[in-house]
């Protein structure tokens, strides 16, 4: 910049004077106007970054709270069904009881009232005897069985009303931390209008593909993955799983139609929130037949995760994503995720590189 305003400089020194003093005066005062505009802008530049890095931190932090909690309200929930199935279940064990225990009563009351014995004949006097302790006895142990089964109702009664209380404590706090995430994902989106704006081309090139691919392996590999590295630290780490669930099918397993898993079948439950499993790139976001909303992301070392069954996608084409960043929620009417690895054109096993919740 200043070479340049010394070379016009001397241009307007040689022009004339007089001419140059005003000229010049003009266009320095338009440089120091640009510079302090680039300065403006750079700033801007800079702040924006911090912004957006920084709600994706917030963003992390936020889903791990918001899916540990969707966690806690779902085992407490389960507990209160549990509770209510085995109230419901001793509830008819004691209308059964109060059945067995008005026959008893009604056959000690009957004897009683009807001897039949001649207190002379000793061997009726016995049998008799015998009939009654037996009769009494029973009614002792049906009355035994009556109250073990109030206390255990009455234990019952207090482990749900615990369990409830629980559950509506956390239900502020998760509807706070949910409001919170939501938030979040709403600024992560206004940040990223730019991207939206640029990338239109690209997603008319990913639905051409994706009509054009026959399986989820070849939708993977026809986005492309990250480039290969030396860096193995990627391959060796456990990363978490993207979502909260339970492995129902591994790699290299018979699925329910007699093919070999490239990947794992994950059980979670309906609307559970889908997080990152590492840092990376977005590299497709959309439906593909048969695996609903479809996400893949391309990681450090040539990984790439597929990750299906979706309901809803909270991220764009060539987003950068942080481990345990929130890219969307399962399909609530099937909540099965389908998780498959690829390392270029290999599908890889998951329990590689996944810790198991």
């Amino acid at each position: 910049m200043k070479k340049i305003i010394a070379i016009i400089s001397l241009l307007f020194w040689v022009a004339g004077p007089a001419v140059g003093a005003s000229e010049l005066s003009k266009i320095n005062a338009q440089i120091k106007q640009t510079e302090q505009q680039n300065k403006k802008l750079e700033q801007q530049v800079k702040t924006s970054d911090k912004e957006v890095s920084k709600t994706k931190k917030d963003l992390v932090r936020a889903a791990d709270k918001v899916s540990s909690l969707e966690d806690q309200r779902t085992a407490m929930a389960k507990k209160i069904a549990e509770l209510d199935d085995k109230r419901e279940k001793i509830t008819k064990e004691m209308e059964k009881n109060r059945g067995r225990i008005s026959d008893a009563a009604s056959g000690v009351l009957f004897v009683a009232s009807n001897p039949g014995f001649n207190t002379n004949d000793m061997r009726d006097y016995v049998l008799m005897a015998s009939v009654l302790t037996g009769v009494a006895e029973r009614l002792d142990a049906e009355i035994e069985h009556a109250h073990n089964q109030v206390k255990e109702l009455g234990k019952i009664r207090d482990a749900r009303a615990i369990e409830k209380e629980k559950l509506d404590r956390t239900a502020k706090k998760y509807t706070k931390e949910k409001n919170k995430l939501d938030d979040l994902l709403r600024t992560r989106s206004a940040q990223n209008k730019k991207l939206k704006d640029q990338h239109s081309a690209l997603k008319k090139k990913l639905r051409e593909l994706s009509a054009r691919a026959k399986s989820i392996s070849e939708l993977s590999a026809g986005v492309g993955s990250s480039e290969m590295s030396a860096d193995s630290h990627f391959s060796r780490r456990k990363l978490n799983l993207p979502v909260r669930g339970r492995v129902v099918t591994r790699f290299a397993e018979k699925t329910a139609l007699g093919l070999v898993s490239d990947g794992w079948r994950i059980r979670t439950r309906g609307d559970a929130l889908v997080m990152a499993p590492a840092d990376g790139v977005v590299k497709f976001a959309d439906g593909f037949r048969g695996f609903g909303k479809v996400v893949i992301m391309s990681h450090k070392n040539g990984y790439n995760t597929v990750m299906t069954n979706l309901g809803s996608i909270d991220v764009m084409l060539s987003q950068e994503v942080l481990a345990g960043e929130p890219i969307g929620r399962m399909n609530s009417d099937k909540p099965e995720m389908y998780l498959e690895v690829r390392r270029g054109n290999k599908a890889v096993d998951p329990a590689r590189l996944f810790k198991e919740q």
